[in-house]
């Protein structure tokens, strides 16, 4: 969950927009590349946020960060129960608990442990900054981040989905899920082979890709792809 580098966020729409018609011009195995990205994100996205939704009525009035962790870790527990995530959990807004000025409260790996005190302090420092914070905090809107190396918790190379947890205007913080690359490659690379394709975010850089010498996180020109097809409510885009 830290920082990708060098990058500027951009917006993401929510997980329920509706998918525009590809129409005659995008090839049917592109429209299936984009329809498998939507697949693999759209429903977490949205379980991310029905869990924040769930979690909002905490700050109808003073709470403290046991009283937040109790409630999150079974809606991060039921978000790691999709094979795909490593990790899940509540970021909290700066300065809204009675008793911490931080809280992540963030389960990860197979043991679906708390992260430890040391890994939320390291966080803690700086998460208001990180973009998988600050973009649905400005935008009001889910966004996926990466992918990045989480130097952090995991030393691999990952992507972030978060969803902003508002109420009454006031905002409470984020849901999110760490998604391995290597997760999405796998998921995806099929699809993606048959159509002769690249999976690219908002950054330009790699997401998958059937070329082998394109790897994740590398930037790419998009003058050097022929066509380019937006996954509607994603922060990515299909070239071919």
């Amino acid at each position: 969950m830290s920082q990708p580098p060098n990058a500027q966020p951009q917006d993401s729409q929510a997980p329920n927009t509706p998918s525009p018609d590809p129409g005659n011009d995008v090839p049917p195995q592109v429209a299936t590349c984009v329809q498998a990205v939507e697949d693999l994100f759209h429903p977490l996205l949205v379980t991310l946020r029905e869990s924040g939704e769930a979690l909002a009525p905490l700050f109808d009035g003073p709470v403290d960060a046991a009283r937040v962790l109790t409630a999150s870790r079974p809606h991060a527990l039921e978000v790691l129960a999709d094979p795909h995530t490593v990790g899940a959990g509540f970021v909290v807004s700066p300065g809204i608990l009675t008793d911490e000025t931080y809280l992540l409260a963030w389960w990860q790996g197979d043991d679906q442990g708390l992260i430890p005190d040391s890994i939320a302090l390291v966080q803690s420092t700086d998460y208001s900054r990180q973009e998988w914070f600050r973009t649905p905090q400005r935008t009001h809107a889910s966004h996926v981040t990466g992918p990045y190396i989480d130097y952090v918790c995991t030393d691999e190379f990952m992507l972030t989905s978060t969803v902003p947890v508002e109420r009454d205007g006031r905002m409470l913080g984020v849901m999110g899920a760490d998604v391995l690359a290597e997760t999405v490659e796998r998921t995806l690379l099929e699809v993606f082979r048959a159509a002769d394709a690249t999976l690219v975010n908002d950054h330009d850089r790699v997401v998958l890709s059937s070329h082998v010498h394109l790897f994740a996180g590398e930037p790419v020109d998009r003058g050097d792809f022929t066509a380019q097809v937006p996954c509607p409510g994603l922060p990515f885009t299909v070239l071919v």
